[in-house]
């Protein structure tokens, strides 16, 4: 046999290791493959969570960018309010106009007044002495200009200045108009005045306006507050006069006297010290010595209407809570006072009875209501039940009614609410009956 024989143990022995070695490169390989995938998944992670970071600092960024672009117009913006709330740009251009007015009036005239020679010059050459005019022109007006602003800080008045100022800017004006109508035409001459007189103008008007906002501290949103307040305080006080207009030609027209006497009283009095209503208060008092709006006609008026409803009341033998009862029953249960079906229809609907119908009947027809509401388990107020009996009069309540009526000269003069006072109270229905019977028995029976 040769050496080379292999047993097939052996040859399976290694079939197993390649297998088993095979198994181990392959696994180590899949390990790898997910090794490197782990890592570039990571990668991946870490390059997202850059870019996420870099894109929030570049957000950061641009806000920080914006915020700032934001914070330099607010800067301009409130500059802007503040050159147009202390007049910057007015106080630029009107020392810009006077610089122009000046760049174009000296000019014009130093040629005008260099060229002037006398009529008995043979050879005239230039009016050197004369050069000194123009700028002597052009500065009398600014000396008004810096008088008036002088005037304004030692608080002295401005107006001399003023009439400075137009004064000289006009001899200065007028001057350069006649040599720009003379040598350039009229629209020259006209142009020409013009830069002598507007720019101490502008000057004046430039200082007047400071003044005022020296003295006036409020700033814009303020002053515009202010107005709006003062159009509706002036507004309210114009209603406020139409409204006392409207009611002085009422009392005028109703109470002439007691009118009369309150225009007294507001002349008699100084300016302020006592009010519209505190006059015509007095006033009143003064005609008729009581509250406002009553009048001794009333007093009476009312006095006549209290008799007449206590003589109803006494001939119907009524109390005032007997009628208050009635008319509560009648706003809860309507007009028919709870009372079903035709006999419960309201009084313009009910047949008229034996007696006409009248307001009488009518009376009886409604006194004889408690009997249906009898049977609902209410009480007329009107009428005293059959099963309660009425109470006995005492005789020494007869004894003070009859000397009252001794006191009043007459029986018919007793009333139930004099009865009432001198018995110390009680029902209506009890002193109408005690009244009743001291006028049937003025004199005490045997």
């Amino acid at each position: 046999m040769s050496s080379g024989y292999r047993s097939w143990e052996e040859r399976d022995a290694d079939v197993a290791k390649t297998k088993a070695e095979t198994a181990r490169i392959a696994a180590e390989a899949e390990k790898a493959a997910k090794d490197a995938e782990a890592a570039a998944v990571a990668t991946e992670t870490v390059k997202l969570a850059e870019q996420v970071k870099q894109a929030r600092i570049r957000n950061q960024l641009g806000e920080v960018t914006e915020k700032a672009k934001d914070d330099k117009k607010a800067r301009q913006a409130k500059r802007r309010e503040q050159r147009d709330e202390d007049g910057t740009t007015f106080k630029i251009l009107v020392n810009i106009v006077m610089a122009l007015g000046l760049l174009a009036a000296l000019p014009a005239q130093i040629s005008y007044f260099l060229g002037l020679d006398r009529k008995d010059d043979k050879d005239p050459g230039l009016a050197w002495t004369l050069a000194p005019i123009p700028f002597f022109l052009e500065l009398l007006a600014w000396v008004g200009v810096m008088g008036t602003r002088w005037a304004h800080r030692k608080g002295l008045p401005r107006w001399p200045f003023w009439i400075l100022t137009a004064s000289l800017g006009s001899l200065a004006g007028y001057i350069n108009w006649a040599h720009g109508v003379t040598e350039y035409g009229p629209v020259a001459g006209y142009a020409l005045a013009a830069t002598s007189i507007i720019g101490p103008l502008l000057a004046e008007v430039r200082q007047y306006l400071e003044s005022k906002a020296a003295e006036d501290g409020r700033d814009l949103r303020q002053r515009a507050k202010d107005r709006r307040v003062a159009r509706v305080a002036a507004k309210a006080d114009q209603e406020r006069k139409r409204v006392e207009r409207a009611e002085d030609e009422r009392r005028k027209k109703l109470f002439p006297d007691e009118f009369e006497e309150y225009e007294r009283i507001m002349a008699a009095h100084p300016t302020g010290a006592i009010t519209r209503e505190a006059a015509w208060q007095q006033a009143w008092d003064t005609k008729h010595g009581l509250p406002l709006s009553l009048t001794a006609e009333s007093l009476a008026s009312k006095e006549a209407a209290r008799e007449a409803v206590e003589a109803v009341m006494r001939d119907h033998g009524r109390t005032p809570e007997s009628v208050a009862v009635d008319l509560w029953l009648a706003d809860v249960f309507g007009s028919n006072r709870g009372d079903d079906g035709p006999a419960g229809a309201s009084a313009e609907d009910r047949p008229e009875g034996p007696a006409g119908g009248g307001s009488r009947a009518r009376s009886r027809s409604t006194s004889e209501g408690p009997e249906v509401l009898g049977r609902k388990g209410k009480q007329g107020s009107g009428r005293t039940s059959a099963k309660t009996p009425e109470k006995p009069l005492e005789p020494a309540h007869i004894e003070k009614v009859r000397k009252l009526a001794d006191a009043l000269g007459d029986v018919d003069r007793l009333s139930a609410r004099k009865v009432r006072e001198v018995i110390g109270g009680g029902s209506n229905e009890y002193a109408v009956r005690l009244r009743d019977y001291v006028k049937s028995n003025p004199t005490p029976t045997a």
